[in-house]
C-alpha cells in the first residue's frame, strides 16, 4: 500500500517538475515572462518571479529525488 502512494507521489512531482523546467525562461525569454517573469528586473537581471520558480523547482527536485530513493528501497 504505501509502495502505491510514494509511486503516485513520484509521478505528480515528475509531471510537476516536467512543467516548471518548461516555465523557466530560456535564451529567448521562455514561458515564465508569459505571466509576468518579464516585466522588470532587479539588478542581476532576474525577476522575482524568476527566482521563486527556482526555489520551487528545487524543491519539487528534492522530493523527487526522494521519492525515488524510497522508491528504491521499497521495491
Amino acid at each position: 500500500m504505501i509502495f502505491y502512494l510514494v509511486a503516485f507521489f513520484h509521478i505528480v512531482f515528475c509531471v510537476a517538475l516536467v512543467g516548471m523546467i518548461l516555465l523557466h525562461s530560456g535564451k529567448g525569454g521562455g514561458l515564465s515572462s508569459t505571466f509576468g517573469g518579464g516585466m522588470g528586473g532587479t539588478f542581476s537581471g532576474t525577476t522575482i518571479m524568476e527566482k521563486n520558480l527556482t526555489r520551487l523547482t528545487l524543491i519539487v527536485v528534492g522530493l523527487f529525488t526522494l521519492t525515488g530513493i524510497v522508491l528504491f528501497f521499497l521495491g
